[in-house]
């Protein structure tokens, strides 16, 4: 990948995270040196740094402070403050529906990632995914990210707030002591893991609350900020991510065709293969690393059975998954299932 195409997240989101590890007395410039983050006191908030860094640290974090559910912990404690100019757009919107479009047009704050509200007729998705399939283990940044979007939306519409249901790629962490109280009390709605997205499913209903701010005074020099902040950090999309997110959001759910693909993206199933060949790709490349991804992801939770892995990512019988699995580690889904968890 070209340089200017990595995905960059903006420093001031390591401070949740910073300020955890700092009140149990852990060295984070230590910490921030050992994964290549910046350690400068104070740390530039607009400073651009690696995301696939950043998703690393985290991870790390959860494992110094023995606490599996961190994501979730500082999600609940999310502040609209932390995105600056955009967390004031998000307060100050009109309704629900506004907040979530500001949020998701602004790319300023996270790049490689998919910030997407899709309305259906009840219900709507808003979906958080990070583009690249292979950027794993992520269950840290997924579950921060939708505890701190239900965080700002309470903020908006009040703390009583409540999605319809919580969607998470990752496999479930149910069996850890504590699980069902922490995802309880960081959602308060049914949460379903192993899916092809995360998502919070909305009520249309709530799209239309009106929010209980009404200073709107500082809107139009927010938006100028913000513009100045894309047009200085705006870069070239690459194409097989957007790719990527359409993938994952077919996944399992019918048969996965390069012409569907091209054409949702507009495009001739010819100029969809070129388009990939220019990124050094192909459909059935991308297809592959998804479905290996969220398989080995998956495969590692003992309370996931081969059949369910199978169909979450499009294979109708469990033998089609073996085979895959063979050509992918070398080893059936259990016995990679079995040595992975040795490895732990």
């Amino acid at each position: 990948m070209h340089p200017s195409l990595t995905p960059t997240i903006r420093a001031n989101l390591l401070a949740p995270i910073l300020d955890a590890l700092s009140a149990q007395g852990h060295d984070t410039v230590a910490l921030l040196r050992r994964h290549a983050l910046p350690f400068a006191d104070p740390i530039d908030p607009y400073q651009l740094i690696s995301l696939a860094k950043y998703v690393a640290f985290f991870g790390q974090a959860a494992l110094f402070l023995e606490d599996p559910f961190l994501g979730l912990r500082l999600g609940l404690r999310f502040r609209p403050e932390l995105l600056g100019p955009l967390g004031f757009m998000f307060q100050a919107s009109a309704d629900l529906r506004l907040a979530l479009q500001q949020l998701s047009s602004y790319g300023v704050w996270q790049s490689g990632t998919r910030l997407e509200l899709l309305a259906g007729e009840l219900t709507a998705d808003y979906i958080y995914q990070i583009d690249n399939p292979l950027l794993r283990p992520r269950r840290q940044d997924a579950e921060y990210s939708l505890a701190s979007i239900c965080s700002l939306i309470r903020n908006l519409l009040g703390e009583k707030w409540a999605p319809v249901e919580v969607h998470f790629e990752h496999a479930s962490f149910r069996g850890a002591p504590g699980a069902a109280r922490a995802y309880a009390e960081a959602f308060h709605a049914p949460v379903f893991f192993g899916q092809n997205l995360n998502r919070l499913v909305i009520r249309q209903s709530d799209l239309r609350r009106a929010g209980v701010s009404s200073d709107r005074s500082m809107l139009p020099f927010m938006e100028r900020h913000l513009h100045d902040l894309a047009r200085e950090s705006r870069e070239p999309e690459s194409f097989s991510p957007q790719v990527n997110y359409l993938i994952a959001r077919r996944l399992g759910l019918g048969p996965l065709s390069l012409p569907a693909i091209a054409g949702e993206l507009g495009l001739s199933s010819r100029s969809f293969q070129r388009r990939l060949a220019e990124e050094r790709t192909t459909f059935r490349r991308l297809v592959r690393d998804q479905r290996r991804s969220i398989a080995e992801t998956l495969t590692k939770n003992r309370s996931t059975t081969v059949t369910s892995v199978a169909h979450t990512v499009g294979y109708a019988e469990t033998a089609v998954l073996s085979r895959a699995f063979k050509s992918w580690t070398g080893s059936s889904p259990r016995s990679f299932a079995r040595a992975t968890r040795v490895q732990r």
